[in-house]
């Protein structure tokens, strides 16, 4: 009879294995899963209040499951290396059997729900879950008895151990797949993250600005395409540095990059340069030459100032552009060629295409995608980086310390910068030269030593462009003297000479808004010595300019019949006197309606273009730049 208990024991405990094994294999949920062999362990052999604990990747054991605990009781329950009952398997690696837990000073009775243990005897068995030779985990069950402790639990820690073994190799399982998956995010990020397109680092492109960050992002976008590209900014902002970035950034970055400034050569010599020329072509001409166009082939093409180029040019320019083909001076083979062309101008074409200096349909050819490049006296928060940068590079070409104090940078940022970033790299190196120990401090500057006259530039250029583009031409000591009559308009030849009103001359503004002081940096060094541009300027009104000389057919005698003929339009614009105050509305309609062409606004009111300038200083009429 022993027997047949025995060996119906065992086939259940066989049966509970085999249960176990495949509720393991069912899921990748790993605490639902090994909950369920709680609940398993638990209905097949009386084996109570099961839990599963696991340690983490901190070594501390925490409970990960529990048969009649909920999950965020369970998650609340941990035990340290050698801590209670469990944590003494976790750090023996052995089996522990607790006849009664009642008598056990061990047990900590954290998971709760021991509150019984004087009406029943409550026996513990615990082993621990390995895996590859390294404990895992514990995994521990309760005996209840009501007869009181049994004297052997040698067949449950058999049993326990095998199942722990199973558990073991299915956290291994779990870990070593979520391991892989990190591993493969990780391989997978890192390799989207070379497979993407890098940008080519830019050396000598320094910002931090919110425009220029926003211009480095245009870069980025439009570099993988072929569409050509107008850069446009002022001279020294660095137009020349974005185009090879933008070629760096491109599918042709292996293919040559070819740049050539347009306005540093004549017509002749420009169509040569570009399109190559035969042998025997003109005189000088002993082989054949390829051009700029054919060399590039295949990569970039930088036309560098293309608004200087002639009209004539202009044309010739067009064909290529358009058809990708050309003819080499003094030759009549087609050559076909394949180039991303890139433009750089610091002139308003628009005005140039109004004046007739620029053609229109070259105009639309180059304007596909246009990239601003602001001043730098509109990137301020670049200044200092540049610096740095700047002070840096001269240390570097020159082998030298070399740091810059806060006071001198703070000058710096002060400064207008009409030159732009080409003026900054120029003062800091003039600067580095007059610094003797290592550091540029506040009198190596430009403005300490009475050198620096960017201001006054920046003066004739804000006052020439709120003025139609003239810039006054006078010195202190020149006389003002305004023509006789109305401004613009010849007076009779007996009319009395009236003595000249002065015309104001109106207040540079600057980035800010406000007036500029006589300095217009404003970068006085301090109270001595100051910038030599700082010194107070006798204001100089402007003249107007003088109407173009009569012809000699106009000077000639007129018929008779001809004599009562009314005056030519231009002659009855009234624009010096007080009741004729709707001028300035026609002005600025004029303008507004004519983008801002003077030539265009004068033939629309008409008047002269000389007219319409001085009507717009005589007004105080801020010209917008497009």
């Amino acid at each position: 009879m022993p027997g047949a208990m025995r060996q119906s024991t065992s086939n259940l405990e066989l049966l509970t294995i085999y249960e176990v094994s495949k509720i393991l294999g069912s899921s990748l949920d790993l605490q639902q899963t090994l909950r369920e062999v709680l609940r398993a362990l638990a209905y097949q052999l009386q084996m109570h209040r099961g839990r599963v604990y696991l340690v983490g990747e901190d070594n501390v054991l925490r409970l990960v499951a529990a048969n009649g605990l909920s999950n965020e009781a369970a998650a609340q329950i941990e035990f340290r290396d050698g801590e209670g009952i469990t944590g003494r398997i976790l750090k023996t690696g052995m089996p522990a059997v607790v006849p009664n837990l009642a008598e056990e000073p061990l047990f900590l009775n954290r998971t709760g729900g021991r509150e019984d243990l004087d009406e029943q005897v409550a026996s513990l068995v615990g082993v621990p879950i390995k895996a590859a030779g390294v404990v895992v985990g514990v995994l521990t069950i309760d005996r209840i008895s009501d007869e009181g402790p049994q004297g052997h639990f040698g067949s449950d820690v058999r049993f326990l151990t095998m199942v722990a073994n199973l558990i073991g190799q299915t956290v291994r399982l779990h870990r070593t797949v979520a391991e892989e998956r990190r591993f493969m995010m990780r391989e997978t990020f890192r390799m989207q993250k070379e497979l993407r397109p890098i940008a080519a680092p830019i050396n000598d492109v320094v910002c931090t600005s919110p425009n220029m960050l926003e211009v480095m992002a245009q870069v980025h976008r439009v570099a993988p395409f072929k569409s050509t590209v107008l850069i446009r900014g002022e001279s020294g902002t660095g137009k020349e540095l974005i185009a090879r970035a933008i070629h760096n950034m491109s599918p042709r970055k292996d293919a040559p990059f070819i740049r050539v400034n347009c306005a540093a050569l004549p017509e002749s010599l420009l169509e040569s340069e570009l399109f190559g020329h035969e042998k025997g072509a003109f005189t000088g001409a002993q082989k054949d030459h390829k051009g700029r166009f054919e060399l590039a082939s295949g990569g970039t093409l930088f036309l560098d100032e293309i608004g200087d180029i002639s009209p004539n040019f202009q044309a010739k320019l067009l064909r290529v552009l358009q058809e990708q083909e050309f003819e080499r001076v003094g030759g009549s083979k087609t050559i076909k060629t394949d180039v991303r062309l890139i433009c750089a101008t610091n002139l308003n074409l628009e005005e140039a295409v109004g004046h007739g200096k620029f053609r229109a349909d070259l105009y639309f050819r180059i304007n596909v995608v246009t990239i601003h490049l602001p001043p730098l006296r509109e990137r301020r928060q670049d200044i200092g980086p540049l610096a740095r940068h700047f002070v840096a590079k001269f240390a570097k070409d020159n082998g030298m310390a070399l740091v810059m104090e806060d006071e001198a940078l703070e000058v710096l940022n002060r400064c207008t910068w009409p030159g732009n970033v080409r003026e900054l790299e120029n003062c800091i190196e003039r600067a580095a030269t007059q610094s003797r120990d290592g550091i540029i401090r506040t009198e190596s500057l430009s403005c300490s030593l009475n050198l620096c006259n960017s201001s006054v530039l920046f003066q004739y250029r804000t006052l020439g462009a709120s003025v139609g583009g003239l810039a006054p031409s006078m010195g202190p000591g020149a006389v003002n003297r305004v023509p006789p009559g109305r401004p613009g308009v010849p007076a009779p030849a007996n009319a009395p000479k009236t003595p000249a009103i002065p015309t104001p001359v109106p207040e540079p503004v600057g980035a800010g808004g406000g007036a500029w002081p006589a300095c217009a940096s404003g970068c006085s060094a301090g109270p001595s010595p100051v910038c030599g541009a700082a010194q107070p300027v006798v204001p100089v009104p402007l003249i107007p300019l003088p109407l173009p000389e009569p012809s000699a057919a106009a000077v000639a005698p007129a018929p008779a019949s001809a004599a009562n003929a009314a005056p030519p339009p231009a002659a009855e614009v009234p624009l010096d006197e007080p009741e004729s105050g709707s001028l300035r509305d026609r002005l600025l309609w004029a303008m507004e309606r004519t983008g801002w062409v003077q030539a265009k606004a004068a033939r629309l009111l008409g008047m002269t273009t000389r007219q319409v300038s001085y009507a717009l200083r005589k007004y105080n009429i801020e010209i917008k730049r497009f």
